[in-house]
């Protein structure tokens, strides 16, 4: 009997759980769990189509760019489905709205569309515990993701917007990753820079986003300090502690010893 009082129930459809992405039914999760991985696939092939559309120079709707931009919009469709069908089988649909907001802008927004990838990393299984070791994992996968994304999707944004504009000095896509790399990392040679209006718009956001990164950066590196110092401190008072234990029990066992000869002395006097 106590046994079957100590079981948890099964959770039903309708029963919901709290995880760090906010309260999400069953359903949803068992959906995701069935969706993950397509969704990935299908945000690698977007950002693959979008790629070589703007680095390909022919004309659009002309051969290969006319599948691509097809691809583009199939995709593009997929995930307003999924969202709508997460949004459906939410247990609280302000919390979804809340926790999903990228999700949200990419779907207006396409060009941001390829940072669904980190989303998409949040419903992978060990990136989405609330132990300390998930936690630094998804953290530290975060930030390299982003870079790596951030860099390289501005790049082709600024290039697209550059290439053809009269005094450009970003006319090719190894300057603008050149640029990229060094507005992000706020060094800012200056040898390349954007001219046109909507080139400096995505480097404004480029440049605040290599600050927010600097600073994610520095707070992560600052905290696996400060856990190596505790965590050597607590080692250095384990041993302190196990010295003490061991000085403890060898003094007792002295004590011990003393004592049993003091009493084997006076036994052998009295038998005298």
């Amino acid at each position: 009997m106590a046994q079957q009082h100590m079981r948890k129930p099964v959770p039903t459809e309708t029963q919901t759980q709290l995880f760090w992405r906010g309260e999400r039914s069953v359903r949803e999760i068992r959906y995701e769990n069935i969706t993950t991985i397509p969704m990935i696939i299908a945000s690698f092939v977007f950002l693959l189509s979008m790629s070589i559309l703007i680095l390909d120079d022919l004309n659009y709707f002309q051969g290969i760019d006319a599948v691509l931009i097809a691809v583009l919009f199939i995709v593009w469709i997929a995930f307003w489905v999924d969202f709508i069908v997460r949004f459906a089988l939410s247990a609280n649909r302000r919390s979804f709205l809340r926790h999903n907001i990228i999700d949200f802008v990419s779907l207006i927004v396409p060009v941001a569309r390829p940072f669904l990838l980190l989303v998409y990393l949040s419903r992978l299984p060990y990136f989405s515990g609330r132990e300390g070791k998930n936690v630094r994992a998804r953290v530290i996968v975060y930030l390299l993701s982003f870079s790596v994304l951030y860099t390289y999707v501005i790049s082709l944004l600024v290039y697209s917007a550059e290439r053809d504009a009269p005094g450009a000095s970003i006319n090719s896509y190894g300057n603008s990753v050149w640029w990229a790399l060094t507005t992000l990392s706020t060094v800012g040679y200056g040898d390349v820079v954007p001219v046109t209006i909507v080139g400096r718009i995505y480097a404004g956001f480029l440049m605040l986003g290599g600050m927010l990164l600097v600073g994610a950066t520095t707070g992560l590196v600052v905290s696996w300090f400060g856990q190596m110092i505790t965590v050597a401190h607590q080692r250095e008072k384990d041993k302190v502690a196990n010295g003490s234990r061991v000085e403890a029990a060898s003094a007792q066992k002295t004590t011990q010893v003393a004592t049993e000869a003091r009493t084997k002395n006076a036994g052998k006097s009295s038998s005298r």
